[in-house]
């Protein structure tokens, strides 16, 4: 139905237009069983497990809406603490990924 929101955004779509980063980089990173820190999980962030799901048809992935901004955080932090980012760079790419974010919830 035309106007419809889904419940998911495609976690390539957010790496390519949010983060600039290669789609397999960022599921390396998020997703548990990828081999990266699994920055999905308990352990970084606020704390919470954010719902991060194989897409349907096995390649890719997906994020909850209401965990889009939160994965990004956590994605744009990690790069900070490895020493990809600037802080001047972080906090530039946080503030467009909240609004350019908003624009798809």
């Amino acid at each position: 139905m035309a106007g419809e929101q889904t419940d998911v955004l495609d976690l390539d779509r957010i790496a390519h237009a949010v983060l600039a980063m290669d789609p397999d980089d960022v599921r390396r990173l998020v997703q548990r069983d990828a081999g990266g820190p699994w920055l999905a999980g308990p352990a970084y962030g606020d704390g919470r497990t954010l719902d991060v799901q194989p897409a349907v048809g096995g390649y890719g992935a997906t994020v909850a809406r209401t965990d889009a901004v939160e994965l990004v955080r956590r994605v744009l932090d990690h790069r900070l603490v490895e020493g990809s980012l600037s802080e001047q760079e972080h906090g530039q790419m946080l503030t467009e990924a909240v609004t350019g974010l908003t624009g798809f919830l």
